[in-house]
Order: structure tokens, then C-alpha cells, then sequence
């Protein structure tokens, strides 16, 4: 059986020779099919209608290999993944290939927390995922609002997954593997405001679903290949937004926004004082990759040498610096 491997994934696993400016902590792995996703989300080189490489997603390759031969490198080899996540791809049978993957690692008892980042699927399907040693499910909305979602992923894409069919399968996750332990992720720079970013963010919260942030990434080959990338400030106010709202330290409804209409709700205080603000910048966690425990995806949003909007390692104090920087000049 083939699966696709991230080509980070593909080096820690001796499978490529590639030199890792940061090796990736958790075995990123998409599942393989020779026809395109039938979800046609618009800034996916996977999606139906999407002209990008069928090796690609984000700007990341990830070649072909043989299933088994993952398997037995990740329960042979010391390789310090600490986490695998399957991704998943709509196509026909999907459901009863990725129930098939999962069962291989069940069947030679792969003992690493395993997560699925799959569409929405029925209890029924939950359950035996959650049977084969799943530990952890994401449900992806990308985008902040339900008029993004029907133009980006949804309706205005010739797909019948809506906003609240992704809602109910949210729900029927957290039945199933409990609170905390069902992800969703938010891409910014699609067309959000700042406000609605939050927004998202506290209403997950709220319902016990941690969301993962990241940064919109333009691919060659899809509809939005020329789309820009969001503004580096306006992303690390969001990241420390949701480092403050995860941490109980603010919330939405004290969190207050810009009314100028060049800035309109752009943040403008977290209602949180200066020095808990500067303690938690000098923290550093919150512009990690953020997402499922150990994930930290290396270079998935941006090139080496450029500014990274999710850091894949602890930071420095050069990198803390820099970010300090981007802060305090927003405000």
C-alpha cells in the first residue's frame, strides 16, 4: 500500500538524503491516491481542481513510498518522532483505505501517539479509528467565518462539506475521544479580520477544541497561487491572542479592537498588563507551531532564511528580540 511521507519526515527516516535546518518531531504522512481530492479548497495543490503537483501540499513535497516500509523504520530506527499524524485525502474508498492504514499500525502495534487530520466522517468511522489506536482527530475549517469557508473550501467550491456539517463532526469527535484531544486548524491571511480571527479562536476554545495556527501559503497551480501572505505583525498579534485566551489570561469579549477605518478591528489591547505581556513574549511558546503535541511542522508556512511565522524550535534570544520588535511597532 503507498503513502505520501513529508520529505522532513522522508530524512528523519533515513528514506531521503537532505540536509534539516530542524527535523521535524512528529511523522507527517498523507495519504496516497492517483486522482485529486474531491474537496476542492482553493488553496490546495491536492484539491480537484487544482493544476499544482500532486506531490505537494503547502510548499512542502512529499514523495511516494511503501506503507510498510514506514511502518518498520518508525518501530526500528531512533529517530526522536514523537507523534504521527495522518492527513488524509477524499477520493473514492478513502474511508476504508485510511481505516486500512490504520489498522497496519495497530496490527504492529506502533507504540507513537498517532492523530488523524481527516474531512468530516461519521461516528461509525470515529469509533473504529479510535479502536486501531487513534489518539487524536483534526477537523480543519481553514478559514474564520462561514462566508470565507463557502467561498474558499465550501459551497462557492462545488463541495457539500458546509460549515456545519464541519461543526457536527467537531461535536461528534469530541464525544468520541474527549476535550482537548479533537484539533481544528485557522489559516490567516485569507481574508479574516483580526477580530474574526479571535473571534474563532475563543469559541473553540469554549468547546474544548485547540485550534492550530498558520499562515496562508500561496502554491503554484491553485486559484489562490497569487494570493499574498498576511502580514508577519498581524500574525504574531493572533498568536499571542490565542496564547492569552488558551492560558485563561484574556478573552474576546475583553479584548478590544481598532474602529479607524485603515485599521478596523486590528487589535489594540489585550486587556492584559504590559509586564504579564512582556513575561509571556520572553516565553517564546506562543510563536511556536502550534497544533497537536509535538508538532512542529519545520518550514511548512515559509522558505529557510526568511521570517518565520510558526518557529519549528525554541526560540533564541535574537529570535525573541525580533519578535519583541514586530510587537511593540504594531501598537
Amino acid at each position: 500500500m503507498k503513502i505520501r511521507a513529508s520529505i522532513g519526515t522522508a530524512a528523519v527516516l533515513g528514506l531521503e538524503k537532505i540536509l534539516l535546518q530542524a527535523k521535524p518531531t512528529t511523522a507527517y504522512l498523507l495519504m496516497y491516491s492517483d486522482t485529486n481530492c474531491l474537496s476542492n479548497c482553493s488553496f490546495c495543490p491536492q484539491a480537484k481542481e487544482s493544476a499544482g503537483r500532486r506531490d505537494g501540499l503547502s510548499r512542502v513535497l512529499w514523495p511516494t513510498y511503501n506503507l510498510d516500509e514506514i511502518i518498520d523504520r518508525i518501530i526500528t530506527q531512533e529517530t526522536g518522532l514523537k507523534r504521527i499524524c495522518i492527513q488524509t485525502v477524499r477520493y473514492e474508498k478513502s474511508d476504508e483505505d485510511l481505516l486500512e492504514i490504520l489498522r497496519r499500525f495497530s496490527e504492529n502495534k506502533v507504540s507513537t501517539p498517532l492523530t488523524v487530520c481527516c474531512y468530516p466522517i461519521t461516528k461509525e468511522i470515529f469509533q473504529k479509528m479510535k479502536k486501531f489506536g487513534v489518539t487524536r482527530v483534526g477537523i480543519s475549517f481553514d478559514c474564520a467565518t462561514p462566508e470565507l469557508y463557502d467561498e474558499i473550501k465550501g459551497k462557492k467550491r462545488g463541495t457539500n462539506i458546509s460549515w456545519n456539517t464541519m461543526e457536527q463532526a467537531i461535536q461528534d469527535a469530541v464525544g468520541i475521544f474527549g476535550k482537548r484531544f479533537v484539533s481544528t486548524h485557522l489559516i490567516i491571511g485569507l481574508g479574516e479580520t483580526e477580530k474574526e480571527a479571535i473571534q474563532f479562536l475563543q469559541k473553540f476554545h469554549e468547546q474544548n477544541v485547540t485550534v492550530g495556527l498558520f499562515a496562508f501559503t500561496p502554491v503554484k497551480g491553485t486559484p489562490l497561487e497569487k494570493h499574498p501572505q498576511p502580514d508577519i505583525e498581524s500574525y504574531r498579534r493572533i498568536q499571542l491572542a490565542r496564547y492569552l485566551i488558551n492560558a485563561g489570561k484574556t478573552s474576546f469579549s475583553k479584548i478590544t479592537f481598532r474602529r479607524k477605518d485603515e485599521q478596523r478591528d486590528q487589535i489594540l489591547d489585550f486587556c492584559v498588563k504590559k509586564e504579564e505581556i512582556e513575561q509571556v513574549i520572553s516565553y517564546g511558546k506562543p510563536f511556536r507551531t502550534s497544533g497537536c503535541p509535538h508538532c512542529n511542522r519545520p518550514f511548512y508556512n515559509e522558505s529557510p532564511g526568511k521570517d518565520l511565522y510558526n518557529f519549528p524550535v525554541e526560540l533564541t534570544e535574537e529570535d525573541i528580540a525580533v519578535v519583541r520588535k514586530s510587537l511593540i511597532d504594531s501598537f
